[in-house]
């Protein structure tokens, strides 16, 4: 027995393995205790030294050999707390201190520091000291607690399986989770540690908690089964309860085999126990949006929520037929596509139709003058309302006929074309002049007088003060650039880094004086 005085709290223990998971890994929820105010004794064998880990982890410091410090903690463990009356028990047929006692004993094998002096060295007494049918050659301590583990239990330091498909797993509240699908008889001491915590299994198993709650629903059904029905109450956010668990179990019997979520919620919305989905508040558009300003605006309305609507429940029948959406899922799809081909404005319908009616051919070229793919709803309906064939059509054609429908002869549509091209080509000029404008400014330029400007102040100046030409000579491998004054035969330096260069070239350009070049 193991008495640990923690500050003015005293616990007993009857493993060592059971003071290191009550100094380590039981405190999550307690005030910590200073190293100093923690004593450890054995009632037969006295006290024993308690560490602090760089880790910081606490760590004890029995005497003996690494060997046998391990297999006194092992053979603890295997006699007070996993063998009983001969029979090997499983960690959910013991506590979750207990079993967090053997997960203890189990990380020796990895972090021996924990109850080993590892200081010592190779040359310490605890690797000298050989027992007397010891092998030779250097003591493979986590070799050694694998092998016990499974020669006295049957299973690995990360304990055993806990479903025949599964892995092993370390986890109590997985073991009894599945334990109690199982229908397995737990102990009320063990299932109280989960009653009422429902952090244990929060992110994974949270039907722990129903099975806990509602006995009857343990061992019932099939193991998907049951963990399927217990996530689709709780993420309706309704109880499963005593009174109805014999009705959602009568339900659960009936699904197939191979049922999913999927089957488990289209059956209890067949026995009404799960209501429809909220449906969304219909808010008819308002405003300008509200109606179609010619017959045109009207068929691309139409055409667009059709194809919208169309599309959606296309895609929502062949997922429910592949039965990856539930009926309420379904269900609520068709009713939300419905809202919104009912809510759905004329904005766009109406844009369109008022470029048409007012002859905007810049505003109908952005809209129409496309790929036969692109903007294909309004295209149909210009075709249907007009007559105009915008998509069986070459590029030419296409825009010929956008053309002709406001009235433009071909030549009329060459000068149109040709001034569109000449304000695109100024627009696309002063970004640029803005932008080298931009750049300029953040140039910091100190001229002879001391004076300090920015890049864009500075070549004003110059070009104020007649440098009229910008030179480059190239000198090793690098260019250099000046503006220079023809008539003083001047230059001041300019630098394409710094956005000098590209400003003073915008410039020159827009007060149409030439540029020349000079290697």
């Amino acid at each position: 027995m193991y008495v640990a005085s923690l500050g003015q709290r005293a616990e007993t223990r009857t493993t060592l393995a059971g003071v290191l998971q009550l100094l380590n890994d039981d405190r999550d929820t307690k005030v910590p205790v200073r190293l100093e105010d923690i004593s450890l004794r054995h009632i037969e064998r006295g006290d024993i030294p308690v560490v602090r880990l760089p880790s910081g982890k606490l760590a004890v410091r029995p005497q003996g050999t690494a060997r046998s410090i391990l297999a006194q903690i092992i053979d603890e463990v295997d006699r007070f707390i996993v063998r009983v009356d001969g029979k090997v028990l499983r960690p959910h047929e013991m506590s979750r201190a207990s079993w967090g006692a053997v997960l203890a004993a189990g990380r020796l094998g990895f972090f021996p520091e924990e109850a080993i002096d590892l200081a010592q060295g190779d040359a310490g007494p605890l690797f000298q000291t050989k027992d007397l049918f010891e092998e030779s050659g250097p003591f493979d301590m986590a070799d050694y607690v694998r092998s016990e583990f499974a020669r006295r239990f049957g299973y690995g330091t990360n304990g055993p399986v806990y479903a025949p498909d599964q892995i092993p797993n370390a986890r109590h509240e997985v073991h009894v989770a599945y334990a109690l699908l199982r229908g397995d008889k737990l102990r009320e001491c063990v299932l109280n540690t989960y009653r009422g915590n429902e952090r244990y299994g929060q992110h994974d198993i949270e039907w722990l908690h129903t099975l806990i709650a509602v006995p009857s629903l343990r061992g019932a059904l099939p193991h998907d089964h049951m963990k399927a029905l217990c996530q689709v109450m709780r993420l309706e956010k309704l109880p499963i309860t005593q009174h109805n668990a014999s009705k959602l179990l009568a339900i659960g019997r009936r699904l197939p085999a191979e049922a999913t979520m999927v089957h488990v919620d289209d059956a209890l919305y067949a026995a009404g126990f799960l209501p429809p989905r909220s449906a969304p508040t219909t808010k008819a558009p308002a405003g300008e949006a509200a109606r179609p300003v010619s017959a045109l605006a009207e068929r691309i309305h139409q055409l667009i929520t059709e194809r919208q609507f169309a599309e959606t429940m296309q895609k929502a029948t062949a997922d429910r037929e592949a039965m990856l959406i539930t009926q309420r899922h379904f269900d609520d799809i068709g009713r939300r596509a419905a809202h919104t081909r009912a809510s759905t404005g004329f904005d766009w319908p109406n844009r369109v139709a008022l470029a048409v009616l007012q002859r905007d051919v810049a505003s109908i070229l952005r809209d129409f003058d496309s790929p036969k793919d692109w903007n294909t709803d309004s295209k149909r309906a210009l075709r249907d309302v007009l007559d105009v064939d915008l998509l069986q059509c070459t590029a030419a054609v296409r825009r010929r006929r956008i053309f002709n429908m406001c009235g433009f002869s071909e030549d009329e549509q060459a000068r149109w074309e040709s001034n569109a091209a000449e304000e695109q080509a100024q627009a696309r000029a002063d970004r640029e002049f803005a932008e080298v404008c931009v750049q300029a400014e953040k140039a910091r330029i100190q001229i002879e007088t001391g004076q300090i400007m920015s890049g864009r102040e500075y070549v004003d100046f110059c070009i104020a003060a007649g440098f009229s030409q910008l030179i480059d000579q190239l000198r090793g491998s690098a260019r250099r650039y000046w503006m220079h004054h023809p008539g003083r035969g001047a230059s001041r330096p300019l630098r394409a880094k710094d956005g000098t260069l590209s400003y003073a070239r915008a410039r020159l350009a827009r007060i149409d004086q030439p540029i020349a070049l000079a290697a």
